[in-house]
């Protein structure tokens, strides 16, 4: 009896780590088979995204080897629009050309991202995605885009872990992990799920150049596109 108790407990372990291993090889091979060239992008439809190009007008952003951030952004951010509308979701643009909202005197740049933060919180969006370049001065060895949220409401860390899996070949062999940040004021101060995505590094030469090629806009916004119809795909009637 003792011997039978042993055996059966051995074979209730065996089968536990074959489970194990099985759910892990399960997990790799979901996440390898995350094939973002056939994501149904028609998930988008019916659903309200909010898009904010960063920076704008009297404020360049970033810049590096010729390129500033604001028209890079405002490319993308046209782009991610097209796609968005083209399968059927409504989308709220904080600016559609070269603008600003600073005002005069002290705080202008505050009350810039105050007036986006409002604009997204009141646009009835069901998430929201702010558009950024990033640049490191005297570094060209930075390169891949990296996503950051806020930790203020929980759905924000998976929907940047799925917009970083979705441009995990910006460029290719990106090893960047969605990162949480607590400063960074259009995160914080938004009370919809949302993420700010760094497309790239203009202090990187070949990574400037990439970022102003229409081509690379264009798949840069259809990743970003396809990340937001899986977050959608996975959330129907929650």
């Amino acid at each position: 009896m003792r011997i039978f108790a042993i055996r059966r407990r051995l074979m209730l372990a065996v089968m536990f780590s074959v489970a194990v291993v099985v759910l892990n090889l399960l997990t790799i091979r979901y996440l390898a088979a995350e094939d973002w060239e056939n994501v149904n992008l028609w998930a988008l439809a019916g659903h309200k995204i909010a898009v904010d190009p960063g920076h704008g007008g009297v404020d360049n952003g970033a810049s590096g080897n010729g390129v500033v951030e604001k028209e890079v952004t405002l490319a993308i951010a046209l782009k991610l629009a097209d796609i968005l509308r083209r399968y059927g979701a409504e989308v709220v643009l904080t600016r559609d050309s070269d603008t600003d909202y600073y005002t005069r005197g002290k705080g202008g740049k505050r009350n810039d991202l105050l007036t986006r933060v409002e604009m997204i919180n009141s646009s009835g969006a069901e998430v929201f995605i702010s558009i950024h370049v990033n640049s490191i001065r005297g570094s060209a060895a930075w390169s891949g885009a990296q996503v950051f949220y806020s930790p203020n409401l929980v759905a924000n860390k998976p929907l940047a872990e799925l917009v970083q899996r979705a441009l995990k070949s910006f460029p290719p062999g990106n090893k960047h992990q969605a990162k949480q940040d607590k400063d960074i004021l259009i995160l914080n101060r938004t009370n919809i799920p949302g993420v700010l995505v760094e497309t790239g590094f203009l202090s990187n030469p070949g990574e400037a150049a990439r970022l102003v090629d229409a081509a690379y806009q264009q798949k840069l916004a259809e990743h970003i596109a396809k990340a937001l119809a899986h977050h959608f795909s996975q959330n129907v009637g929650r």
